[in-house]
């Protein structure tokens, strides 16, 4: 069946592509520095010269103030700034070292005194830091320092989101070290192998919202998984980071596509100065010290982490470049004490007697003897009288014997309850069945992330190219100490960024952005010591007090072994235009995702015994194997999921006096209806209208996308910041500069997560 988009996106994206030739432009950053020019008397300034000098690449800007003393840059890299004003009959007036944040709108005020344009003022940037008093956004910027300096498990940059304004944070770790979820959460939650974590769900919820509805951004781009809602696929490392700045609520109609906290990350850029850095943490067993209780032992972790950057000038305030890399480590191997496996002895005695068994077969393949550190000698437990239903021999115990005619149904064959004190399935025949052993289960993690940036001046125009690879490869050895059971997971995660920014007019600017995210890995081809060829084998054996369990085989569910590809392209263009003291931007998203995960898992087959010699004699208990109900073969878990994501947006950031300012916006988000390439999708359709008749007669049936599209989108936002002036009263709390009055109302939308399968 052909896919046509709808009229709406396709005539957008026709609109979108006429704009990004028409102006050969594209933007990098969203942060911007308005404010007004005034006289002593507060009176405005017209026709001032503002100047805007970035200390590290010492690029300039020049911007006159209109006949309302306004004046507003924009797409401004977070950093070190320089501000200068002049007019004739006033002194010069500077400001130096004015920091300015990430994705952030900024006022700053500049009174010029009179006299001769010679001389000149200046105050510093800490002095001039002004309140929040250009919109009501509820927001935190967190700086390089303190990306740097603040403690992060896994030196994850995402868990100090946590921190700021109207955000909620569970910093809470499991035993094992992996995230706990908040209360109600699914997912894979947050840090769980530091920076190289796969889908990154941090756990935080900004005012009440769900932590699916969260939202992450590298250089203004999205880099969410498509499969988990608020989860990252890429997580920057420390040393990458330039900025990070976190929306609780944001009445910005250029904001979308979820209700949560908004992530916004910038990434490092090279300066004309030479710059690096460099860390290293070394963790090793004979560096930690011994737990005397119960028992004598310590942790036996050797972890490595490790990493540093270099930026500078290749060509001197025009070109520059920027790499960062962190890696990881850790050989972090335990032992399982006191688990019950079946001997060597067993294995050779199913083989021979039961030669034609699924047990026997099992016992013949290669990987399936268990990773033994050590045997301990025990004794036949209490309710297993020694000579009748039990007997040591040597290091193990036998239990019962084969030597009775194959069973056709469920044989509990060593139950003293049920076959009477003295039987013991055939007999005891001085065979041992099982051992107490202490099993070793490797667990290594590699990790290498990989980044780059380059930034291009040329005249007015600026260029950057930004890119993230991270690669895990993370063994999980089985539970059971097998190697036919060991697991390989090797995602390759990443994200390019091209980002351009040109000047139209004085008084206008295109931004534009195209970013292309992966999320990729086949477990299959990774696992080369795992058997996806067998069946996965549970043996419970709640007929004695050894209660003994086995799995054998890999783990069996629709991710494992999972064959995942996810890509998300993503253009947007947005113009910045200043109409008197209006500054006006408006413009459009793109979005088109693809979730090509093939979860076939399901499809091996799942046998559960009830009993140690039920296992041994073919007698299964339950039996669990995904498959095609039209065939009663093979189930099929490749998809090709499609959807994607619409916006047109306007915002007017409207000074309507030196103290006010009003941020009216308007936003239109079209998420489109989930769809599958090849027809695979369906859906549970009811008979009739009415619930408790239509599901009687409801069916499943082929549809050609999961739900009805929704086209009534439409999402308000309202905000203002008011820095009142009260004279003396009040103490003088009250007066311009010293307080804001903020507040706001918006609408927003959340997009669907896509775990459908």
């Amino acid at each position: 069946m052909r896919r046509i988009l709808p009229v709406f996106p396709r005539a957008f994206f026709c609109l979108l592509i006429v704009t990004l030739f028409s102006v050969a432009a594209n933007a990098q950053f969203k942060a911007s520095l308005q404010g007004t020019v005034t006289d002593p008397a507060g009176g405005v300034v017209q026709g001032a010269t503002v100047t805007l000098t970035n200390n590290e690449t010492q690029r300039t800007q020049t911007a006159t103030t209109n006949d309302e003393g306004f004046y507003r840059f924009s797409a401004l890299s977070p950093g070190s700034y320089t501000v200068t004003a002049e007019q004739t009959g006033f002194r010069k007036s500077a400001v130096e070292n004015y920091n300015i944040k990430a994705e952030e709108t900024q006022g700053l005020d500049l009174t010029l005194s009179t006299g001769e344009i010679s001389e000149t003022v200046t105050v510093t940037g800490e002095q001039a830091q002004p309140l929040q008093t250009e919109n009501a956004n509820i927001s935190a910027t967190i700086s390089t320092q303190e990306v740097r300096g603040l403690p992060q498990v896994g030196r994850d940059p995402y868990e100090l989101a946590r921190l700021t304004p109207g955000v909620f944070g569970n910093a809470a770790r499991s035993s094992n070290g992996n995230s706990q979820r908040l209360p109600g959460v699914e997912g894979p939650g947050g840090s769980n192998t530091s920076i190289f974590q796969t889908e990154n769900q941090v756990q935080i919820t900004a005012n009440g919202q769900r932590v699916s509805a969260n939202n992450f951004q590298i250089d203004g781009v999205s880099v969410n998984s498509l499969g988990q809602g608020g989860a990252a696929v890429v997580t920057p490392n420390q040393e990458s980071v330039k900025e990070v700045r976190v929306l609780a609520n944001t009445y910005s109609a250029e904001d979308g596509r979820n209700s949560g906290a908004h992530v916004q990350v910038v990434s490092q850029n090279g300066t004309n100065e030479f710059h690096g850095s460099a860390f290293f943490k070394y963790n090793s067993p004979s560096l930690n010290a011994f737990n005397r209780f119960p028992t004598p032992e310590r942790v036996e972790q050797r972890f490595r982490q490790f990493g540093g950057s270099i930026g500078g000038p290749i060509v001197k305030d025009r070109l520059f470049f920027f790499f960062s890399y962190e890696g990881v480590r850790n050989n972090n191997s335990a032992f399982r004490n006191n688990v019950v496996v079946e001997t060597p002895e067993f294995r050779e005695y199913v083989r021979r007697v039961r030669p034609n068994s699924l047990a026997a077969r099992l016992f013949g393949t290669e990987g399936i003897e268990p990773r033994i550190q050590s045997v301990v000698v025990t004794p036949c437990p209490p309710g297993l009288p020694p000579g009748s239903v039990c007997q040591q021999v040597g290091s193990g115990l036998a239990i019962g014997s084969l030597n009775l005619a194959r069973p056709t149904g469920f044989y509990y064959g060593f139950n003293p309850v049920l076959n009477g004190s003295n039987q013991s399935g055939g007999g005891l025949d001085g065979i041992p069945d099982i051992q107490f052993v202490n099993l070793f289960v490797p667990n290594l993690t590699r990790g290498d992330q990989f980044n780059t940036r380059f930034d291009y001046k040329q005249g007015e125009n600026q260029f950057a190219l930004s890119t993230y690879f991270t690669r895990l490869n993370n063994l999980v050895g089985s539970s059971n100490g097998r190697s036919i059971g060991d697991t390989s997971f090797k995602p390759l995660n990443s994200a390019a960024t091209l980002t351009f920014i040109r000047p139209l007019t004085a008084t206008a600017i295109n931004e534009a952005r195209f970013n292309f995210t992966r999320f990729a890995f086949n477990q299959v081809d990774s696992s080369s010591t795992a058997n996806f060829g067998i069946p996965f084998f549970n043996i419970f054996d709640f007929d004695t007090p050894v209660r003994c369990c086995l799995n054998i085989g890999a783990e069996r569910t629709d991710t494992n072994p999972g064959i995942f590809a996810q890509n998300t392209y993503e253009f947007s263009d947005t113009v910045t235009v200043v109409l008197g003291n209006h500054a006006v931007r408006f413009g459009g998203l793109i979005r088109r995702e693809q979730d090509n995960n093939n979860l076939q898992g399901g499809a091996r087959p799942l046998f559960q015994f009830s009993s140690f010699f039920n296992f041994a004699n073919d007698a299964v208990q339950f039996e669990s194997i995904d498959i095609d109900p039209r065939t009663g073969g093979q189930a099929i878990g490749q998809r090709y999921f499609r959807t994607g994501d619409y916006a047109l947006f306007v915002q007017d950031d409207w000074k309507v006096r030196p103290n006010l300012t009003l941020n009216l916006g308007l936003r239109y988000e079209y998420f489109s209806p989930l769809s599958e390439k090849e027809d695979r999708l369906s859906n549970y359709l009811l008979g009739s209208s009415e619930l408790s008749a239509g599901i009687p007669t409801g069916r499943v049936q082929v549809v050609d996308r999961l739900f009805e599209p929704d086209r009534n989108n439409f999402a308000p936002r309202l905000g203002f910041a008011y820095s009142p002036n009260f004279g003396e009263r009040f103490g003088g709390l009250l007066n311009e500069g010293r307080a804001v009055i903020r507040g706001g109302f918006g609408i927003a939308y959340n997009r669907i997560a896509n775990s459908v399968l």
